[in-house]
This record gives C-alpha cells, sequence and structure tokens, in this order.
C-alpha cells in the first residue's frame, strides 16, 4: 500500500514537471519568435539592411558608436533606430499590454469574450479623439497630438468611472458589468455619429483612421509612458494572479479564500483601463488582441493565470507585431494595422470559440 501511495506521489511530480516544461517551453518559443520577427521586420522595407546584421547595430547604437554623414552604416543605423524600432517596440508594447488585460478581464469576468473593450472604453476614447480631430475641442487647452490623447485618456475613463458609481447601488455581477459596457459603447458610438454629420472630408477620415488603429506616426517619445504603464500594471497583475484563479472558482471559493470578489473586480478595471488608455491614446483603437492571444495561449498551457499572464503579454506582442510588419510591409503603410488584426482576428476567433478544447472550456 505504502509502495502504491509512493508511486502515485511519483507520478503526480512527473506530470507537473511535464506540464510545467510544456508551459515554459511555450512562452520561450514565442519570445524567440519575437526576436526573429523583429529582425526580419527590421531589415525589410525601402532600404534593405541584412537580417544577420540587426543585433549588431542596434548594439552598437546603445553603445554608442557614431558614423559619418551620408555612409552605409550611417543610413542603416538612422533607418533601422529612428525610423523603424520606435514602431516595432510600440508594436511589442501596445500588443502585450492589450493581451495581459484581455487575459485579465477574461478570468475576472468568467466570460471568454470579454475584453478591456467591452467596459465601454474605446467608445469613450474614440469620442474623445473625435471632438480633438473634427472639431479642434480639446479639454485643458491641450493641442495637435497630445489633445487627441488626452482627450482620448479623459473620455476612456468616463465608462470606468460609471461602473463604480453604479456599483455603489447595483450588485456587480460579470453579466451586469459587460451590459453597462455595452450601454455605454452605443451611446458613445451616437455621440461620434453625430459629429461626424457635417465635418469635413479630411476631419473624418483622420479621426476613422485614428479609431481602426494605426501605428505609422509614432515616435520614441510615444514608448516610455505606454513601457512604464505595461511594466507596472503587468507585474501588479502577475502578482494577484492566485487571486483571479480563486476568483475563476466562483464567489463561494473566493470568500472562503479571503477574496473579496467584487472589490477586487471593481479596483482591477481601473488598472485595466488604465492600462488601455495608455495605448489607445496612442495608437488608436486596435481590437481582437485581448480576445485572441488569450485565447490561444489557454488552449496550450491551460488556465492557470499564474501563467496565462506572462504568455499572453508575449503572445500579445508577437501577434501584433506580426500584423503591422504584414501592414508596413505587404501594403506600403496603405492599410492600417487595426484593419490588418480584424482581418486575421474575426475568423481565427470564430475557429478558437468552435474549437476549444476541454480544458480551455474549464477556466470558465
Amino acid at each position: 500500500m505504502r509502495y502504491e501511495e509512493d508511486e502515485d506521489g511519483i507520478r503526480v511530480i512527473e506530470e507537473y514537471n511535464a506540464s510545467l516544461s510544456r508551459k515554459v517551453t511555450f512562452i520561450v518559443l514565442m519570445t524567440v519568435a519575437i526576436v526573429i520577427v523583429i529582425c526580419l521586420s527590421g531589415s525589410a522595407g525601402g532600404r534593405h539592411i541584412d537580417v544577420m546584421s540587426i543585433p549588431g547595430i542596434i548594439w552598437d547604437h546603445i553603445m554608442g558608436a557614431t558614423y559619418q554623414w551620408g555612409t552605409q552604416e550611417w543610413w542603416d543605423d538612422y533607418v533601422l533606430v529612428q525610423v523603424r524600432m520606435p514602431r516595432i517596440l510600440i508594436s511589442c508594447v501596445a500588443g502585450a499590454t492589450l493581451a495581459i488585460c484581455g487575459a485579465a478581464v477574461q478570468s475576472l469576468m468568467s466570460n471568454p469574450i470579454a475584453s478591456p473593450y467591452t467596459m465601454g472604453i474605446s467608445s469613450g476614447a474614440g469620442f474623445g479623439a473625435t471632438l480633438a480631430i473634427i472639431l479642434g475641442f480639446s479639454l485643458g487647452n491641450v493641442t495637435g497630438m497630445y489633445g487627441i490623447t488626452f482627450n482620448s485618456f479623459v473620455f476612456g475613463m468616463i465608462p470606468v468611472v460609471v461602473i463604480l458609481m453604479i456599483s455603489r447601488v447595483v450588485r456587480m455581477t460579470p453579466v451586469t458589468l459587460i451590459l453597462i459596457g455595452v450601454a455605454i459603447s452605443q451611446f458613445f458610438g451616437s455621440l461620434t455619429s453625430l459629429i461626424y454629420i457635417g465635418a469635413e472630408e479630411g476631419g473624418i477620415t483622420a479621426a476613422y483612421l485614428w479609431e481602426i488603429g494605426s501605428i505609422v506616426n509614432v515616435k520614441w517619445a510615444d514608448l516610455p509612458f505606454m513601457a512604464a504603464m505595461l511594466v507596472i500594471g503587468g507585474t501588479l497583475l502577475y502578482l494577484a494572479s492566485w487571486k483571479f484563479n480563486v476568483i475563476a472558482m466562483g464567489e463561494d471559493s473566493a470568500k472562503t479564500m479571503g477574496v473579496d470578489a467584487n472589490k477586487f473586480r471593481l479596483i482591477t478595471m481601473c488598472l485595466l483601463a488604465l492600462m488601455t488608455m495608455s495605448v489607445v491614446s496612442f495608437v488608436g483603437i486596435i481590437g481582437f488582441v485581448g480576445l485572441i492571444a488569450p485565447h490561444v495561449v489557454r488552449s496550450v498551457i491551460g488556465s492557470d493565470n499564474r501563467f496565462v499572464m506572462p504568455a499572453s503579454l508575449v503572445g500579445g506582442a508577437l501577434l501584433l507585431l506580426c500584423a503591422d510588419s504584414v501592414a508596413r510591409l505587404g501594403t506600403s503603410d496603405l492599410l492600417p494595422v487595426g484593419t490588418v488584426i480584424s482581418l486575421i482576428g474575426a475568423p481565427v476567433f470564430i475557429y478558437l470559440i468552435l474549437r476549444r478544447n476541454s480544458q480551455f472550456k474549464g477556466a470558465w
């Protein structure tokens, strides 16, 4: 009897180690894929740069190497570091942020179709940007691109404030949160449509391109804030991953474990809103990343948020980087990355929903 118990214990340990190895391997492989895509994307374009020289150029730039103006080395350094790398890195940061937020909100609401945009953030941000782009109205008298960013950030936070206020008088279940988010989205969508009426064609085009998401005009100055929000928010989400696991087991289990599900849900929503707006404010509304990446991750490594969170982060970075590379190299910037993501994401998402395995179903 004792021998059988020892065998069972050894078998459990072996299965756990195999599962852990599979999860870590999956994350490592996606990380390697990101490095490869960065090199490929950095080498391709109007000026071709040898793929194998990409890491060396980046390293030399970091170490402070300088070149004579107009030489081949100078042009390679300028095109790669000043033109292509801001777009590449912002694609990675934006994709990682949207994906980890998607993983968090899906676990939080026990709903596989939930995303940060479900709370109405995107519609609020779109309305704020439309005000600045078409009407020239900006809160705080901020003008230009900063006015658009500031407007989208402030109006994107309105849905969260509304939800927090309603939560004081209504019990906020996951279904209630989604329904309120849909109602807020419709409201802001209607206001945006009203602004479009009578607007000039140029303003409508600019607002529309922002709403569907674009990483064309990003620059190095846009990266620090987005990266800081990803690091801070991602760290907090990972440290709370055990709470997400507990809440996924149900409200009663959460109470037993000492987790106030409603309070944790609302606090996390505020954090997710801030993280999402740090992306939306600069690159516009890019959908499906927060839906597809967590779905793919859970279908491969299961529903343990201790691994789903970092894997979704890496997977989202890879997904948006690939989509932006296709938009940049395949269409000469004529196709916004938001459109590429939607073209890829819609059929893939439907396929994943229909093909969810039993382990994935168990997450909800």
